[in-house]
């Protein structure tokens, strides 16, 4: 059974998106929410990010709504360094801290500033020690950071019983039309 899952994908400016009012992230947030809530009526108690902007904030934002509906559903914030969104804009500052307030777990792998790549490498690693599966939205075709986490996923699962839903491109886009369809007068 799947209690605790990992939720990771591209940053939002590696999408293209610059801006949270963009249909694009209504789409995202939709198709999240249809796969958590899948998810929670299967047993799913926990969503753990490491609070990148673009699909983990997301990410966050689609579990927080969920709450209302699923009140003993949790969020956990698990960064790989203290001070992480230190050089983000203040707009993505204030997204992150009503995010982290209403977040049931935030704490940092590393409790430092940033020291270097590893702290990346080992916080991947320990959101894969402490999940049951990861939902990666990325693309080969579009490769970006995600690339990276891809590869240990990949490995990771070659050596354990490990699962993970890797959502693509052409996946969201049969999602949006699918819902575009589902909510016109047809």
């Amino acid at each position: 059974m799947i209690k605790t899952i990992y939720v990771t994908g591209y940053k939002s400016f590696e999408l293209g998106i610059f801006k949270d009012v963009e249909p694009a992230v209504y789409y995202i947030k939709a198709f999240l929410e249809r796969r958590l809530t899948a998810l929670i009526e299967e047993g799913l108690e926990w969503v753990l990010i490491q609070g990148q902007m673009g699909i983990e904030l997301w990410a966050a934002e689609t579990v927080i709504q969920l709450k209302e509906t699923y009140p003993d559903f949790k969020l956990g914030i698990v960064t790989p360094f203290e001070h992480h969104t230190e050089r983000w804009n203040e707009t993505n500052q204030l997204k992150y801290m009503q995010i982290t307030e209403q977040a049931d777990f935030v704490d940092s792998v590393f409790h430092e500033g940033y020291q270097g790549p590893y702290q990346f490498q080992r916080t991947d690693q320990f959101m894969l020690d402490h999940t049951d599966m990861t939902l990666l939205v990325y693309d080969d075709e579009k490769e970006a950071t995600p690339k990276f986490f891809k590869k240990k996923l990949v490995d990771f699962m070659e050596k354990t019983n490990y699962t993970c839903d890797i959502v693509t491109l052409d996946d969201l886009s049969e999602f949006v039309n699918d819902l575009q369809w589902e909510q016109s007068d047809f």
